[in-house]
């Protein structure tokens, strides 16, 4: 099972060499498999350029939408773009202003004169900048197509934990607003944060509630959830890997409840940035 045999070798710096022994950076996957004089069979869902350093170009693949056709997979509808007046202009202080920095870990603010224009474009929202005005705008549009009562799950992809605990309140009110008072497990967060996360996850797999779980990294891969119907991505991954494990939580088909295709929410045009890789 080589899913996670992407730790190869590092790299030291002349400067490393010096005080560092080179056992610290030479990968144990790597070593545990040159131990052994025996011939090598790698199996992964995600094939990468690593993993082919290691076990050479794949013999055999068996892709996800041979596997749709085959029924063994399903497909999703045409991705829904969620688009905010803040995705298409960007946010932009000019030459002269004022930009006010809150700092986490100190808790303090500090207000700086800009030298030179700065400019965040939709790529760099939730990892740079989180702002409550655009994850509520993406979260009122969120509970307008999805009803949390009717069968199917969703699973929403934050930055960070902050923000993933900012997308619980948000969808929590705007829930409320738009259906009136719901139970407070309606919508919750799986991340490695909360107490007790097997639990919650467990809870969110096999009963009603949770129907909506908001995660950063936990629910990326390992998990299976067959009533998955709406994923949406409100952060953007560089990962191609990634991305097809987070797609790949909502594939499995789900008789229950007559799962044919799932839905992509996409707030920060993740999709078309991927989709050619």
């Amino acid at each position: 099972e080589c899913h996670r045999g992407y730790n190869l070798d590092q790299q030291m710096s002349d400067i490393e060499l010096s005080f560092r022994s080179e056992q610290e950076y030479i990968s144990k996957y790597r070593r545990v498999l040159d131990h052994f004089d025996a011939i090598k069979i790698g199996l992964t869902a995600t094939p990468a350029l690593h993993t082919r350093e290691i076990f050479g170009s794949p013999v055999y693949q068996y892709s996800y939408r041979q596997a749709v056709i085959d029924g063994w997979l399903i497909d999703h509808e045409p991705p829904i773009r969620i688009i905010t007046d803040l995705a298409e202009t960007g946010m932009v202080w000019h030459d002269g202003e004022q930009m006010t920095i809150y700092h986490t870990n100190s808790q303090q603010i500090e207000f700086y004169d800009v030298p030179d224009e700065v400019h965040i474009e939709i790529e760099e929202y939730n990892r740079r900048v989180i702002t409550e005005n655009f994850n509520r705008v993406v979260c009122e549009e969120l509970v307008r197509q999805i009803d949390p009562s009717l069968p199917g799950k969703t699973l929403v992809f934050c930055a960070n934990n902050n923000h993933a605990d900012m997308v619980v309140d948000l969808l929590k009110q705007e829930f409320t607003k738009l259906y009136g008072a719901m139970d407070d497990n309606t919508v919750a967060k799986i991340t490695g944060s909360i107490d007790r996360p097997l639990r919650i996850i467990r809870l969110f797999k096999n009963e009603s509630l949770p129907s909506v779980a908001v995660t950063v990294d936990l629910l990326t891969t390992g998990i299976d959830v067959p009533e998955i119907v709406n994923l949406v991505f409100i952060r953007r991954v560089r990962s191609r890997i990634l991305y097809e494990q987070m797609l790949g939580r909502a594939t499995r088909p789900c008789p229950k409840i007559a799962k044919e295709t799932f839905r992509i929410f996409d707030a920060v045009d993740i999709y078309s940035a991927m989709q050619d890789f």
